[in-house]
């Protein structure tokens, strides 16, 4: 049991699957008895709390404290290796701005508690259960282009998955899974997880704001959204090459320690 719940290679990935399933469960249950602000209080502390014991689960897994885990280290290579995810971010924004008419139905209340609170406990919790816990043993291992894609890809289809266990639906499937790439590329790459932070709670920020408004349908805000999936496809595709593509300094090695 020690081996399977204590290897630095494979623990971390269903460490983030055993946490994954608890928090998806509570948080089901809890959907079930609240709702508006206090089910949006009430979950941005669950992932606080879930993003707390993984940091808990790292110290004992990889004897990381916490000031590692969150370092700012290697911004800029971070920042490089996301360039398809930031492409299609500026698009998004892009998209949204065309479109904004007016914002309605949007409470100081639900700002605070779900617009600005829970997407950031959001950023935090999945980021380090998503990209922490799954490609952390990848810096264990033999690091090479064939073991990237395999942890970027675990990383993918867990993502993807979690966002639909609700109800299927294969298009939410594929689209979080390519977002959690891009950011599983940037920590594969820079062993930076903060800045995957920072970058999944600002989209998140105006993907939750997109519930409030009303869009003018102008020209140009139709033309734009009718790629939406060329540019998915698109960061996907900058995502891949950026992981494939091998730096100056890049190895194949493995971490002891």
């Amino acid at each position: 049991m020690k081996k399977i719940l204590c290897n630095k290679k494979y623990s971390g990935i269903l460490w983030a699957i055993v946490v994954a399933s608890v928090f998806v469960t509570i948080s089901l249950l809890g959907i079930q008895f609240l709702n508006g602000t206090t089910w949006f209080i009430f979950s941005s502390i669950l992932r606080f709390v879930f993003g707390f014991i993984i940091l808990f689960i790292a110290k004992k897994l990889y004897d990381t404290p916490i000031k590692k885990v969150l370092s700012i280290k290697e911004r800029k290579k971070a920042l490089i290796a996301g360039s398809g995810f930031l492409i299609f971010f500026l698009y998004y924004l892009t998209v949204w701005c065309s479109g904004i008419k007016s914002i309605t139905g949007l409470t100081i209340g639900l700002l605070i508690s779900r617009i600005i609170l829970q997407q950031i406990a959001t950023g935090f919790y999945e980021e380090l259960n998503y990209r922490f816990l799954i490609l952390e043993g990848y810096f264990y291992g033999i690091q090479n282009i064939k073991n990237k894609l395999m942890y970027g890809l675990i990383s993918f289809l867990l993502f993807g998955a979690v966002h639909v266990v609700d109800g299927w639906s294969t298009y939410r499937f594929l689209q979080t899974g390519v977002i959690g790439f891009a950011f599983a590329v940037m920590y594969l790459k820079s062993r930076n997880i903060v800045i995957p932070m920072v970058l999944h709670f600002i989209y998140d920020v105006f993907a939750n704001l997109a519930d409030y408004i009303e869009w003018n349908n102008s020209t140009l805000f139709v033309n734009m959204n009718s790629i939406f999936d060329i540019m998915l496809i698109i960061m996907f595709a900058i995502s891949v090459i950026m992981l494939l593509m091998k730096a100056k300094n890049d190895k194949e090695n493995v971490t002891l320690t």
